[in-house]
Order: structure tokens, then C-alpha cells, then sequence
């Protein structure tokens, strides 16, 4: 399957672990732009992204994406086929 930014929401349960980590970050950067550096790492860690989807109300990483797609959309720059798209 190749995931697009059309395709997510509907396959997001076939979506890899790495995958979904790393959609979910571009998100949280989106609601949370203070919490990241210069080079998008978060400077707290992933146990800092984890309570940030706490603050959302959100539980998972599926979930961020889901809320960010509705809200924002993908774009070209968050959305790399080559790294989503990875066996």
C-alpha cells in the first residue's frame, strides 16, 4: 500500500510504528511549535510528546495525525512518501 496525504485517514491502521512517529511529530510541532528546536527535535524528549497528546486529549500517535489532517492537512514537507512509505 502506498500511503498519501488523500489515503491516510482511511488506512491509518495499516500505517508502520516508525511511520505513524514520525507523521505525529510534524503534527505536535504544529500545535506545540515551542517545545522543538531548530531541527525539529522535540527538547524534552519523546516522554515530553507523549504528555503533549495528553494535553490535546489525545492517546496516541494515530490519533494526533487524525486531528492534524482534519485541521491542517499534510503537506508535501511533512508528508514524505520515501520515509512513510518505507518496508
Amino acid at each position: 500500500m502506498i500511503f498519501t496525504p488523500q489515503n491516510l485517514i482511511e488506512n491509518i491502521s495499516k500505517l508502520g510504528a516508525w511511520s505513524a512517529y514520525g507523521l505525529a511529530i510534524e503534527a505536535l510541532q504544529y500545535y506545540f511549535p515551542n517545545e522543538y528546536d531548530f531541527h525539529g527535535d522535540c527538547k524534552g524528549g519523546t516522554q515530553i510528546e507523549a504528555e503533549l497528546l495528553t494535553e490535546l486529549n489525545l492517546n496516541s500517535w494515530q490519533d494526533v495525525i487524525i486531528k492534524y489532517q482534519n485541521e491542517v492537512g499534510y503537506k508535501c514537507k511533512e508528508f514524505n512518501p520515501q520515509v512513510v512509505n518505507e518496508n
